[in-house]
């Protein structure tokens, strides 16, 4: 027995008379299993998906086919994302789900149970089911209670179908209200992070952290999820793990300088100003022409009370001629400083050393992640305008 996962609509067109050939044989179709109502819905809906089984593997036609839909929503009390797949079959009509050959409704049953326990998901509603068919008892059997709950969502209400038959919508769950084994579904993976990201730039933290961690949980390497949420916890001033995630970044990533650029800034939020010196030489090194990084790395050396190294890489920029957009203010910038810190040379080397901490500290006491309080108004706080390593244009499937 084999089922395939139809999941675009040129492959479902591809078996328009494979379905009708079912449905006029199903005594249970009805119209909102029909090719031609389901050629109309699909397209309008975002992620839907077609299990097809095949009683024989070697045959070329479908034995049954049953659509669904998939809804992620992320749970008030929990902040988790979960995943929720609806019968698009039932559709209100108190009918089943899937369309089967005659002989064939118990194997086939079994088979799109099989492939349902495989994915992750919290809950599969069942729309206003009548009295449960054999094949639809058969489907739910396979998920016995105690291991899942079944839940009649009163919220909808009870009706009653043209027939007289009680009507009721119900809900299969997990005991832990959680995905299955407590990871998002595949076919989730770019609606979560488009969703993390937003409550992300509009400020809830909670909710953004709780979808990138989901999505590390769910696909470990997932590398815009990881410097997503490193990004994130330098904004809430974890800068110890935000550190250690950019590090596990440096060898996953094609071209790595913005994520060392990062995490040079911060080790400077955590006063750890030799290593972001370091950092930072290291990268001017291969961009001497970044006025930004001459700062930051004049700024460090500053601050961990190299003061002689850091007045010689303010006065660096004397001798650099860039079109960066950031280099004339970091230049105005470090004539500023410069100017403040010639003022102690007459002063005793006490004297000296003391108004040069005193100087770093105001420099680096307010210090924000990305160091913006350090940084000339205007300027840019990373290598590019956005906090991108390639534009985050990766597919929503290919992580």
């Amino acid at each position: 027995m084999t089922v395939h996962v139809i999941d675009c609509i040129e492959e479902f067109k591809k078996n328009h008379r494979n379905w009708n050939k079912i449905y006029r044989s199903d005594p249970e179709a009805h119209a909102f299993l029909s090719w031609p109502w389901l050629q109309e819905y699909l397209p309008h809906r975002e992620r839907w998906l077609i299990l097809a089984w095949k009683h024989r593997a070697a045959g070329k036609r479908y034995d049954a086919f049953l659509p669904l839909e998939l809804a992620t929503s992320q749970d008030e009390d929990t902040g988790l994302f979960v995943d929720e797949i609806l019968m698009i079959g039932n559709h209100g009509t108190g009918r089943t789900g899937f369309l089967c050959t005659p002989g064939l409704e118990s194997e086939a049953a079994d088979a799109f149970a099989g492939i349902l326990a495989s994915e992750n998901w919290t809950s599969i509603r069942f729309d206003r089911c009548g009295a449960a068919s054999a094949r639809l008892d058969r489907l739910l059997d396979a998920f016995p209670e105690g291991e899942f709950a079944r839940v009649d969502t009163a919220d909808e209400g009870e009706r009653i179908d043209a027939c007289g038959r009680r009507l009721r919508s119900m809900l299969l769950r997990t005991l832990t209200g959680r995905n299955l084994r407590d990871c998002l579904n595949r076919r989730s993976l770019g609606i979560v992070l488009e969703r993390a990201v937003a409550l992300h730039a509009f400020g809830d933290f909670h909710g953004a952290e709780a979808g990138y961690r989901q999505l590390i949980r769910t696909v470990p390497g997932h590398i815009e999820a990881r410097c997503r949420l490193a990004h994130l916890l330098s904004d809430v001033g974890d800068y110890v793990e935000a550190e250690h995630l950019y590090r596990t970044l440096l060898p996953a990533v094609p071209n790595a300088d913005d994520v060392l650029h990062w995490l040079g800034d911060t080790q400077m939020a955590q006063a750890s100003y030799r290593k972001a010196g370091k950092t930072f030489q290291e990268l001017l090194a291969r961009y001497p022409h970044r006025g930004i990084l001459r700062y930051k790395l004049a700024v460090a050396r500053l601050a961990s009370g190299q003061r002689d190294a850091a007045i010689a890489t303010f006065q660096s920029f004397h001798d650099i001629v860039s079109d960066d957009a950031n280099h004339f203010l970091c230049k105005t910038r470090a004539q500023e400083i410069l100017i403040r810190l010639m003022g102690v040379a007459g002063m005793e080397e006490q004297e000296q050393e003391t108004q040069a901490h005193e100087d770093a500290n105001r420099l680096t006491a307010a210090a924000q992640p990305l160091l913006t309080p350090l940084l000339p108004a205007g300027s840019s706080a990373h290598l590019h305008a956005t906090p991108s390593i390639y534009g985050w244009k990766a597919s929503k499937l290919k992580h």
